[in-house]
């Protein structure tokens, strides 16, 4: 029997973390660029629907939920890691797992719009 294999068809997303960039004064800089990030790795996505439950989980853990995708299972993807979509860069704040389709689905705050030309 043929697995069916989900379609990621709106587009690719790169998964990051941050470097530890930090000021003379030891304190953490913004991400602005390219060269604050360690690239992960990257995946196709699909947007999801944002249903009402997924709003109020945000809130209740002070966050604001911008965007919801789902992609394949690459277990290596946190809560601590970026995401970049264009030149758009999010927060992962959930991850949640679906073991038996081997995706996962990644709630996301818009941060910022970095420069991507290096």
């Amino acid at each position: 029997m043929k697995e069916k294999f989900n379609n990621y068809n709106d587009g690719f997303l790169r998964v990051y973390k941050d470097r530890e960039i930090r000021t003379d004064f030891s304190a953490k800089k913004n991400v602005k660029n390219l060269e604050g990030l360690e690239f992960i790795v990257k995946l196709g996505y699909a947007e999801c629907s944002k249903r009402q439950q997924d709003f109020e989980f945000s809130e209740t853990i002070g966050r604001s939920l911008n965007l919801k995708v789902k992609t394949r299972l690459y277990r290596y993807v946190t809560n601590k890691h970026k995401v970049l979509i264009s030149n758009i860069l999010y927060d992962i704040f959930e991850v949640d797992i679906d073991r038996g389709k081997q995706e996962m689905y990644l709630y996301m705050e818009e941060v910022r719009t970095i420069d991507i030309t290096n």
